[in-house]
């Protein structure tokens, strides 16, 4: 530690009256900033400026071309603005992830979101709500109104606000929806609840430094991302970030079969491993095996591309597989799967228009995945529609995609590049 804080003192100490860091902080991770920075200053002798907002406003203030060093946001608003160039991708840092809870008045009783029922029950008995239109929160709570057919009521009684636990502690709303950390740190505001476990969704959020940044700001993104932040995170609501446990493999680790897997794997595929492959490669043959399922199933298969995707997007949906989402929702719409059909499957509702072929195919995979099994009618529909072969190769594809599913979430691998909807809530 010593060695560190010599070093942070080295940086600055050409330089006494250094303009202050600026930082773009979310408002998630407001109450974290606001004890760390001190700290920092203090052991550093440089001084930090912090702005805070929620993730969207801050992307603006970003786009726009604001001068800035060190910006926290939500893991995707940040991944983006690293690919846009306007942040420095080897700078960006986990800090901490937190869930959506449920903001009341202290004066307010506290209503019980215990299980889905009783959100429900809430939510109906509520005079109004609110969240930030377009925070981190927006789409998780869009998604459980859809998914408990609220969604109509539920509009009728938002009130869109810029800070959700704030606009209750003014009783501007009665029941207010954000990330915990953000309740837990506002005046005024109590936390009921968190969201239940079945559609709770934990939100990363990652430090970056402006390509203009200063020298110190990569030593501000160490110190918040530290050992010094761990307890400061769990007293603020935060937790720390759940890792990728099965992580690309250094190619000077890799054993003489996963060489081979991986040669295999870039001649059949004319690109580097990715994704799911990642942790497959830690068995090798069965990365191999699964990479040859997948060039039938994705390239060759019965299904003409519209519709593989269409089944894809619908397998990756069910398994709330955000890297799997991230990686066809855009290849999909190319294809010619309809944007809002693409983003009512995102929200875990069924599109409301769609074709005779994709109305067969929905109905097919949600009985497959919720039944384990499909219908006598469901079955003869789409034997008329696609064939055995197609019924066959439809079945092949949503295997093969929840195979993978399977293997990201248990591996817990990063959700890639953010050009999709956010999968918020895990249909039923």
């Amino acid at each position: 530690m010593r060695l560190f804080l010599a070093a942070l003192t080295l940086a600055v100490a050409s330089n006494a009256t250094a303009q202050p860091l600026t930082v773009l902080s979310s408002n998630a991770t407001k109450a974290l900033i606001q004890e760390l920075a001190p700290r920092f200053e203090k052991e550093s002798g440089q001084k930090v400026q912090v702005v805070f907002d929620n993730s969207a406003a801050l992307r603006q203030r970003i786009d726009k071309g604001d001068a800035f060093d060190v910006a926290i946001l939500s893991d995707t608003t940040i991944k983006t603005l690293a690919s846009s160039g306007k942040l420095t991708p080897t700078s960006v840092r986990d800090i901490g992830r937190t869930g959506v809870g449920m903001a009341i008045h202290p004066l307010a009783t506290k209503p019980d979101i215990s299980t889905l029922d009783t959100l429900k029950g809430a939510l109906i008995l509520a005079k109004s709500v609110t969240y930030v239109e377009q925070g981190v929160a927006a789409p998780v709570m869009r998604s459980i109104f859809a998914k408990l057919g609220l969604t109509e009521l539920m509009n009728a009684k938002t009130i869109n606000s810029d800070n959700a636990a704030e606009a209750v502690a003014e009783k501007k709303a009665e029941l207010g929806f954000t990330q915990i950390s953000e309740i837990l740190n506002v005046p005024g505001a109590v936390l009921a609840a968190p969201l239940p476990s079945e559609v709770q969704v934990y939100t990363t959020f990652q430090a970056a430094s402006s390509p203009a940044a200063r020298p110190s700001a990569a030593a501000f993104i160490d110190f918040i991302s530290g050992p010094t932040a761990a307890p400061v995170l769990r007293q603020k609501g935060m937790e720390l970030p759940a890792t990728d446990r099965l992580p690309a493999i250094p190619a000077a680790q890799l054993t003489p079969a996963q060489r081979e897997a991986v040669e295999a794997f870039k001649t059949a595929r004319g690109a580097d491993v990715s994704g799911p492959f990642f942790p497959l490669l830690r068995s090798p043959e069965l990365m191999t095996r699964t990479r040859a399922m997948g060039d039938y199933l994705r390239y060759k298969s019965a299904l003409p591309p519209r519709l593989s995707e269409f089944v894809i997007l619908l397998t990756s949906r069910e398994w709330t597989q955000q890297y799997e989402w991230n990686a066809h929702y855009q290849i999909a719409l190319r294809a010619g799967v309809d944007k809002d059909v693409a983003d009512a499957i995102a929200e875990g509702r069924r599109p409301s228009v769609m074709s005779d072929e994709e109305a067969v195919l929905y109905d097919f995979v949600q009985e497959l995945h919720h039944t384990k099994s499909v219908s006598d009618a469901t079955y003869s529909r789409a034997l008329k529609a696609f064939g055995e072969q197609g019924i066959v190769d439809t079945v092949g594809i949503t295997g093969y995609y929840s195979l993978l599913a399977m293997v990201l979430n248990t591996a817990r691998t990063p959700t890639g590049a953010a050009t999709a909807p956010t999968l918020a809530v895990r249909p039923q």
